[in-house]
């Protein structure tokens, strides 16, 4: 099994990182989804893991790609930031189209974890600019061959 550690929106302010690192646990890998994910880099060096991160709206001169699908264990998981979407419906279709079992994605800076059919949809909300009353968040994705597991951790 893995363990994902999942950052979207985080806007290069870390002053909940400490929080999030303790309450996410052991890890084994990190994936930003943009706005800043160069951040992607500091928070994956304090947890110790690699990490893979997409471009989002606000980070103009990244050369992160703005869509990228990451193997784990047996599943295939789609990482966007989500800017480029404008329903849910548009991220389970981008995720079928790329045959992964989950789309990961931010920009909204509201969690959100719902699924289509066998395609799972997870926004980990925001830790440093969370929106519309929602508590600093993030997540957490535990794989098991094609089984995807995962759990909004809020701050």
């Amino acid at each position: 099994m893995k363990r994902i550690a999942v950052f979207a929106d985080t806007h290069n302010r870390f002053t909940r990182l400490p929080e999030a690192i303790e309450k996410a646990g052991k890890v084994d890998m990190l994936f930003h989804l943009g706005d800043f994910g160069s951040d992607a880099e500091i928070i994956a060096d304090k947890l110790g893991v690699p990490a893979f991160a997409v471009r989002g709206n606000n980070d103009y001169a990244s050369v992160l790609p703005r869509l990228r699908a990451e193997r784990v264990e047996d599943a295939w998981i789609l990482l966007v930031h989500g800017d480029a979407y404008y329903t849910t419906g548009q991220l389970f279709d981008e995720a079928e189209k790329h045959n992964c079992l989950a789309v990961l994605f931010g920009h909204t800076h509201e969690p959100l974890l719902t699924a289509s059919g066998k395609v799972l949809l997870l926004n980990p909300g925001s830790l440093s600019l969370p929106r519309h009353g929602y508590a600093p968040s993030f997540a957490v994705l535990e794989v098991e061959g094609k089984d995807i597991n995962a759990k909004i951790i809020t701050l």
